[in-house]
């Protein structure tokens, strides 16, 4: 039961009244999550809409998206829709429903990390993310799940995009629109001479945290995007994934729907419509 609504004017003291109330303390940046979920074992509210963490900026390194910074403003954003094959608003859009969307941060999301369609996208086009933890850090995004820093005591700060882009795409199955997905896909790649020299391949909602699927994003650097090499990075990523059932689906059809949009994704970024 909640019996304590601190609202502090900044992260250092964010950071520092989390630290004083343990494990009875959680941020809240929507609150989406927390309505929906209430934890029993939590008494302290931890606001964020004070700490200074909203808005998007953007210099010649790229831009900044704060912690606080909601979905919609994300997706509002027109800039975005000129990087990264306009990935960004694609994916946004399809973030539950507005109601949603005008209240979740995109720095729950991160925090959170699984039954997300935001993440998947930002690993693949290589996001960083910012946090503080009693000293302000950055890093890869791949990184702070990969060594699990999303379930230490910190506060995302935001999250940073580099003005260097390549094609991206992003796809879903859900039951209904306002669904979560039953398995999402994002992808994203760099082309020299028509000859891929990057490659990024996730998969989320296993259901699990996003994963990136390193084997099938190796093996398409160095090749043509071409009908072969897309199936069989399709087919890489369906035999390598890690997925497992639950009530809405199972393991079985979960890898069955990773090559499939794995697949629609690749031919996606190759402006190839064959699988569309």
């Amino acid at each position: 039961m909640f019996t304590e609504y601190l609202r502090p004017a900044s992260v250092e003291e964010a950071f520092a009244t989390l630290q004083k109330s343990g494990e009875s303390a959680r941020l809240v940046g929507g609150g989406t999550d927390l309505t929906v979920h209430p934890p029993a074992d939590v008494t302290t509210l931890v606001d964020l809409s004070r700490a200074g963490l909203g808005g998007i900026t953007a210099d010649d390194a790229g831009f900044h998206i704060g912690a606080s910074t909601t979905l919609t403003e994300v997706l509002d954003y027109e800039p975005f829709a000129d990087i990264w094959s306009g990935v960004l608003p694609t994916m946004f859009a399809q973030v539950a429903s507005p109601l949603h969307r005008n209240a979740a941060s995109i720095g729950g999301h991160l925090a959170r990390g699984r039954l997300s369609d935001v993440v998947p996208v930002l690993l693949a086009i290589d996001a960083k993310i910012s946090l503080y933890d009693g000293a302000h850090h950055q890093m890869p995004l791949t990184d702070f799940y990969s060594t699990r820093r999303h379930r230490t005591r910190m506060v995302v700060t935001g999250v940073h995009l580099d003005r260097d882009t390549g094609r991206a795409a992003f796809r879903k199955f859900a039951r209904t629109t306002y669904d979560l997905a039953i398995l999402n896909v994002a992808c994203a790649i760099r082309l020299e001479a028509d000859v891929l020299s990057w490659a990024r391949v996730v998969v989320g909602e296993r259901p699990a945290l996003a994963v990136v699927m390193s084997e099938a994003s190796s093996a398409l650097v160095g090749h043509r995007l071409d009908a072969e090499t897309i199936d069989q990075a399709a087919k890489q990523a369906m035999e390598s994934v890690e997925v497992r059932s639950d009530p809405r689906a199972s393991a079985d059809y979960r890898r069955h729907l990773t090559e499939v949009l794995v697949r629609r994704c690749l031919a996606e970024t190759a402006g190839d419509e064959v699988y569309a």
